[in-house]
């Protein structure tokens, strides 16, 4: 992973701050992609549009929701409570604060991804998006978007299809973008937004995987397959894509230019896959969903 600039630390901050003071989901109840996007911006090297967007995100988003701190909080009682979101916020704040985000993640990711499909994944993918910015720089304002992508995790949280045993493979890593080439191949068959989401949500698993021990990791991509295995249809799949096709910058350029946040989160996903495998499915995805192929 590169080291990033001052410059893009600084901006990335400013739009995570921003994105503090707004609402998690939209008045239309779509959740609000903003500090997903930005940070996938900044992964894409477009640290000078993010301002732009998070400015457009905050005029759209919801009422801010505030940390809580309660002596009283049982987490058990409250998971999947969205009443509860404040609280749960000011949980992960003071456990960030207290005992580190690595410790953090190591102890909560796991606890929650039997909800990984929770939101259509957007508890997941934020968290992912989050734990990239802060493993990159730990600043506040990335220890506070932390602290929320988690709170939206565990307040949404539902479970969802029975995972099983933890998986046993030889690299784990590699299987989950394998997964997530198989959602790609589902996607170019059939380009909705919910087989979008399992692509994005299977490289948000990936983000968090190095972050985790072993056993979740593999717990992890159990439940991906398990997700998986309930949103596609295997009759239903592209065949084969034997060529990479477009240029990676042009498919970054055009979804950054869409303004729409799942462009740029897709071709961010896929680009992470291509670089990982090479598996040219990926840049197929990344030119379906900008409209370049």
């Amino acid at each position: 992973m590169t080291t990033p600039s001052a410059e893009t630390s600084a901006v990335l901050d400013e739009a995570f701050e921003r994105m503090a003071a707004c609402g998690f989901e939209l008045p239309n109840g779509f959740v609000n992609h903003g500090a997903m996007a930005c940070e996938a911006l900044a992964a894409l090297g477009f640290e000078t549009e993010i301002a732009a967007w998070a400015e457009r995100f905050a005029r759209s988003a919801g009422p801010e929701v505030r940390a809580e701190t309660s002596s009283f909080f049982e987490w058990q009682d409250a998971l999947g409570n969205y009443r509860r979101l404040p609280e749960w916020i000011g949980h992960f704040e003071v456990a960030i604060a207290e005992d580190g985000w690595p410790s953090v993640v190591e102890v909560w990711v796991p606890r929650l991804l039997p909800a990984l499909a929770t939101a259509l994944f957007h508890g997941a993918i934020r968290t992912g998006h989050a734990v990239r910015a802060i493993a990159a720089t730990d600043t506040e304002a990335r220890r506070e978007e932390l602290a929320r992508a988690l709170g939206y995790w565990a307040a949404r949280f539902r479970p969802g299809q029975s995972a099983g045993p933890a998986a046993e493979v030889d690299n784990v890593r590699l299987e989950i973008v394998s997964a997530a080439a198989n959602g790609a191949h589902h996607y170019l068959a059939r380009p909705n937004i919910f087989h979008l989401h399992g692509v994005t949500g299977a490289m948000a698993v990936d983000l968090l995987a190095p972050h985790l021990p072993a056993n979740a990791q593999a717990a992890g991509l159990s439940q991906v397959w398990a997700e998986h295995a309930a949103l596609y249809d295997d009759a239903d799949k592209a065949p084969v894509v034997l060529t990479a096709g477009l240029a990676d910058t042009e498919l970054a350029t055009a979804a950054e230019a869409s303004r729409d946040p799942h462009q740029v989160k897709l071709v961010e996903a896929c680009r992470r896959g291509f670089e990982l495998t090479g598996d040219p499915v990926f840049t197929a995805a990344a030119g379906m969903v900008t409209g370049l192929s």
